[in-house]
């Protein structure tokens, strides 16, 4: 008997002194600490665990995880296609939208902005694209919540036009 107790006291101080130390870290989407006015908010948007949500007529507070910082890593890690890649994130979208592409070749990129009738929204980027993965964001705060379509317009050196588009949902108050 003495010796079971023994085996099990061993095994129990070995399992101890060799267990890992989790330090309060967060792998989220993104989030943000706004302080103003004696008062404090820090937030995470993306997957969390959620405790409780209360909401009033201006306000919506979901108790859960928390990281201070935008971070958005592998927007693009989607298998690029025959057409290229786009990806938009978080979606739905609170305050900021996150997108990016990558393609095959150099030529021309246009992003528009289209409520889901179709119709032109007032967002809109031009550029060149010579080569890589490019992450842009806009505040879509001013827009009102709802579904809406970002398509990317790609047309090649060569004048070959390739539209990738996604829908995305704005939560705005």
């Amino acid at each position: 008997m003495k010796k079971l107790i023994l085996n099990i006291l061993v095994l129990a101080f070995g399992v101890s002194a060799h267990a890992q130390m989790l330090t309060p870290t967060v792998i989220a989407s993104a989030g943000d600490y706004v302080a103003a006015g004696g008062v404090s908010l820090s937030y995470t948007v993306g997957e969390l665990a959620a405790i409780e949500t209360f909401a009033n007529r201006t306000v919506i507070l979901t108790q859960g995880f928390q990281q201070p910082n935008d971070i958005v890593s592998g927007l693009i890690d989607v298998e690029q296609g025959p057409d290229g890649a786009f990806s938009v994130y978080p979606v739905p979208a609170h305050g900021t939208l996150w997108f990016g592409y990558e393609f095959n070749e150099s030529g021309k990129v246009q992003v528009s902005l289209l409520n889901i009738i179709g119709q032109v929204m007032e967002y809109s980027l031009n550029e060149n694209y010579t080569s890589g993965k490019l992450i842009h964001s806009f505040d879509c705060s001013s827009y009102a919540s709802g579904n809406y379509i970002l398509s990317v317009k790609f047309t090649t050196t060569s004048g070959q036009e390739k539209i990738l588009s996604k829908k995305v949902q704005f939560i705005n108050n």
